[in-house]
């Protein structure tokens, strides 16, 4: 899941990317209220974590702006500013959650899995689909009642394309979710990884879970949605 923070306290940044990171987000910063809502504008993101107080245009400013052109993506505003009347104008200018600082990273990173579920209308941490099960909180995967061993990346692909059931998931679409703008992949890396996941999910399999649509991307299929 991609993420844009717009913060400019760079040892908040680095200390969230970084333990963000390890369970597999992509995260983006920009430092100033403007710089965010350009980044918001042009690159698509699955949550927005927004400071208040930043240089050029504050948070509640940036929320409004984003709102105001039909910019749906969820946003959490983490912030110092924990007085009633500020959470008020948060929430009210379009903000879906409020969080203050100081904060403990067990519950930002529940809130940040809360609001990503919203978006899919998954209310639960767990994605079923047939035979698969996922705990999205826990990045456990069984599949046919058999835990499966997955690398992160591995996860993650396998959570993108659960997400996204039913629906096409190009090749670009996985390089800018998972990968963000680390350009620095090779160019088939997608197909390894979705060969071992294949491989891992059951090798003997020939309907497999993961389906590839010719010159298009990869689907999973769930014939209850």
């Amino acid at each position: 899941m991609r993420i844009l923070l717009i913060e400019d306290d760079m040892n908040l940044v680095w200390a969230v990317k970084s333990r963000m990171e390890q369970d597999g987000y992509i995260i983006d910063n920009e430092s100033s209220g403007q710089a965010g809502l350009d980044r918001a504008e042009t690159t698509s993101y699955n949550l927005i974590i927004l400071d208040i107080m930043l240089p050029e245009l504050d948070g509640f400013e940036v929320c409004r702006q984003i709102r105001n052109k039909g910019i749906l993506t969820p946003i959490l505003i983490l912030t110092a500013r924990s007085q009633e009347g500020d959470k008020v104008l948060g929430l009210d200018s379009g903000a879906d959650d409020y969080l203050s600082k100081p904060f403990s990273y067990p519950e930002l990173f529940a809130r940040v899995r809360a609001l990503i579920r919203r978006t899919y209308l998954n209310p639960s941490s767990e994605i079923k689909i047939g035979d698969l099960c996922m705990d999205t909180t826990k990045k456990t995967v069984n599949y046919r009642n058999n835990p499966i061993s997955l690398t992160l990346k591995e996860y993650c692909i396998l959570e993108y394309l659960a997400y996204n059931k039913n629906g096409v998931v190009t090749k670009s679409m996985l390089e800018e979710r998972i990968w963000g703008d680390d350009n620095h992949i090779y160019s088939n890396v997608i197909e390894v990884l979705i060969s071992r996941l294949r491989s891992k999910l059951n090798a003997s399999d020939k309907e497999t879970l993961i389906k590839t649509v010719r010159n298009l991307g990869y689907i999973i299929h769930d014939e209850n949605a």
